[in-house]
């Protein structure tokens, strides 16, 4: 099994068998396209997709594996699994779908999310030799910079690095509206060499966030990246109730945290709260910045807030929850 990102794509071709892994829906699209692309030059001149969900009609797979067509020996079948997950009986006909591959048969497989558990499958294991496994995973903050500047090589045009950092603040989370300002740029200034009053005199705020990326800038103490997401929640009409919940529980897990380092080691005390290890450095700074007083005090902030929600506007509880954020970030200089 090979496992590459989207952008080496064109430098894995020839295998009979895909898994597009992630939920990047332009990532997704362009593996998609770029493969069904390269298995139509092989000769690959049926290409089945279908669509995989707990009503889909596996007797049509399974007899497309079988039918002889007059036009073509070779067939590309598709299984897209949109926004679906693997259960039991859906694992059990991939196992049979697997068995009953031949040589003239390429499959793709575009799926969300694949567990551990489900690679010990018998067709993860039976395909795995000849298996190339795409990642498709949207870039995070970190990514995006080296993700964008890939793309302007790929479509040979020269922007400053201040500029990359404007792209990567007002498109984060959106590949496609990312690649369609690049698109629109190489247009108007066709030279090659865009500057950042260029860049800047074109983009619109098109990023989207969810709120666990509000959570890891107010732990990792990024005022401006804070600000920045909340902002684009509002715009995008996220429930408040529901920030408000997923802010509780990260207040409940700072002040076990704490209570637990009072006895316990930290790394004993992130096993017990199961604390995922690329989580463990920002929590610890902020462990470090706060004290349990200051966590409480958060904690009946947001219970006024929640039980004022019945009573105030909408615009009201924005800044209530801004003012909360501004409260969750007041520890330390940020």
């Amino acid at each position: 099994m090979i496992k590459i990102s989207v952008d080496q794509i064109s430098h894995k071709l020839g295998s009979p068998y895909y898994l597009i892994l992630g939920s990047d829906p332009y990532l997704q699209h362009y593996a998609q396209t770029e493969l069904r692309k390269a298995f139509t030059h092989a000769g690959f001149n049926e290409q089945l997709t279908f669509v995989i969900d707990n009503q889909t009609d596996w007797t049509a797979i399974f007899d497309s594996c079988q039918a002889m067509n007059l036009f073509s020996t070779n067939t590309l079948i598709s299984l897209d699994f949109g926004d679906g997950s693997l259960n039991a009986g859906i694992t059990a006909k991939l196992n049979t779908l697997s068995e009953v591959l031949t040589p003239d048969i390429a499959l793709i497989i575009t799926l969300n999310k694949i567990t551990k558990s489900q690679e010990n499958t018998i067709w993860y294991k039976t395909l795995s030799d000849k298996l190339v496994v795409v990642n498709c995973t949207t870039p995070d903050t970190l990514q995006l910079p080296q993700w964008i500047k890939n793309h302007l090589q790929q479509q040979h045009i020269t922007i400053g690095p201040k500029a990359i950092e404007l792209l990567c603040y007002y498109y984060e989370g959106n590949l496609l509206a990312l690649t369609q300002i690049i698109a629109q740029l190489k247009l108007l200034y066709p030279d090659q060499n865009i500057s950042y009053d260029e860049v800047e005199s074109n983009i619109n705020d098109s990023a989207i966030f969810t709120p666990y990326h509000w959570t890891d800038a107010m732990i990792s103490c990024k005022t401006k990246r804070a600000i920045h997401i909340l902002q684009q929640l509002k715009i995008n009409e996220f429930e408040p109730l529901i920030l408000l919940r997923i802010i509780q529980r990260e207040l409940i897990l700072m002040i076990n945290l704490k209570k637990g380092l009072q006895t316990k080691s930290l790394k004993q005390t992130f096993d017990e709260y199961k604390v995922w290890q690329n989580k463990r450095m920002i929590y610890t700074n902020y462990l470090n910045r706060c004290d349990l007083k200051s966590l409480f005090n958060l904690l009946a902030k947001l219970t006024e807030i929640e039980i004022s929600l019945k009573h105030d506007n909408q615009a009201q509880m924005w800044d209530a929850i801004s003012s909360l954020s501004m409260q969750f970030m007041g520890f330390d200089k940020c």
